[in-house]
């Protein structure tokens, strides 16, 4: 029975993790992340657990991913994250984007774990409210000309994020301007590996990931649906995903203006081949609009 005080109880923390044992052990304080972790609740947390500790010689805190059981899926998935963050940080070391790999390994009990970077800002899900409010249309829409901006560097060195949604975008605001983080690479696609014969078969979030996965490999435009589909649900809350198609669900949306309507539409399209070629495109596409609004505001 784990120790008040020493241990993470099983009251909070359903496997009852011993913070003795590697690699919990070079932490000073160990607690389990709720799987709701502040925002919209995902199954994402029945692969894996979530930890944060404070390092004893670093005096830092840092994100301890742990596979929830030993399994070949859930290694297979873990895996690829670690191999995604491995290039990111390689290609990408200045980028405020996304996380960076510590370390990562195997626990006494087999399952495997990694250690990252703890990311102060919440996920974007916890921003998203039961009604619309129109006023907050500029900020969602800086937000997601960030998120684009983070998803072009990662498109530059051939990965894809594929499931990408309101849990795993980080955000906060600093001095009114939007502080974006993208996490759990678990789903991505990296061209470089995949394209040569690694095994892929990506978890998924309906609604949000791209309707053509796992059916052919991802592009740009997959990512981009999910975008789309993150961006419409800023503006229009979660209510849309019961049915589960973003593209239906703005089309026949009556609240929103028809030149966003229409960017939002390119994006979300069903087919890739009718949606805007890059995330590139988009964010123009949108960074033009935004400009409009403040025109007419101004």
């Amino acid at each position: 029975m784990a120790r008040r005080g020493d241990d993470v109880t099983s009251k909070t923390d359903p496997l009852g993790i011993d913070r003795h044992s590697p690699p919990l052990d070079q932490f000073s304080s160990v607690q389990w992340l709720a799987s709701d972790r502040r925002g919209h609740s995902s199954t994402w947390h029945a692969r894996h657990h979530l930890y944060v500790g404070r390092h004893r010689q670093r005096r830092v805190n840092l994100l301890v991913k742990v596979t929830a059981k030993p399994g070949l899926v859930y290694e297979q998935n873990l895996d690829n994250e670690i191999a995604a963050l491995t290039t990111i940080n390689r290609e990408l070391p200045d980028s405020p984007y996304f996380p960076f790999l510590e370390e990562h390994g195997r626990m006494q009990d087999g399952r495997l774990y990694l250690i990252m970077s703890l990311f102060d800002e919440l996920p974007l899900a916890a921003s998203i409210g039961p009604e619309r409010l129109p006023r907050r249309l500029v900020t969602h829409l800086r937000a997601a000309f960030e998120v684009a901006g983070a998803l072009m560097e990662l498109h530059r060195i051939g990965i894809f994020h594929v499931d990408l949604n309101p849990m795993n975008i980080l955000y906060r605001t600093e001095r009114d301007r939007p502080i974006i983080r993208i996490v759990d690479f678990e789903s991505s696609y990296e061209v470089t590996r995949h394209a040569a014969g690694i095994f892929y078969n990506p978890p998924t979030s309906p609604g949000f990931t791209a309707p053509e996965i796992p059916a052919r490999p991802p592009d740009a435009r997959s990512d981009l649906f999910s975008l789309g589909a993150v961006l419409y649900t800023l503006l229009a809350g979660f209510e849309w995903t019961w049915s589960g198609n973003a593209h239906a669900a703005v089309q026949a949306d009556s609240e929103i203006d028809a030149e966003l309507k229409s960017i939002l539409l390119a994006a979300v399209d069903l087919d890739p081949e009718r949606r805007y070629p890059s995330v590139a495109e988009f964010q123009v596409a949108l960074g033009g609009y935004l400009a409009r609004i403040f025109r007419l505001n101004t």
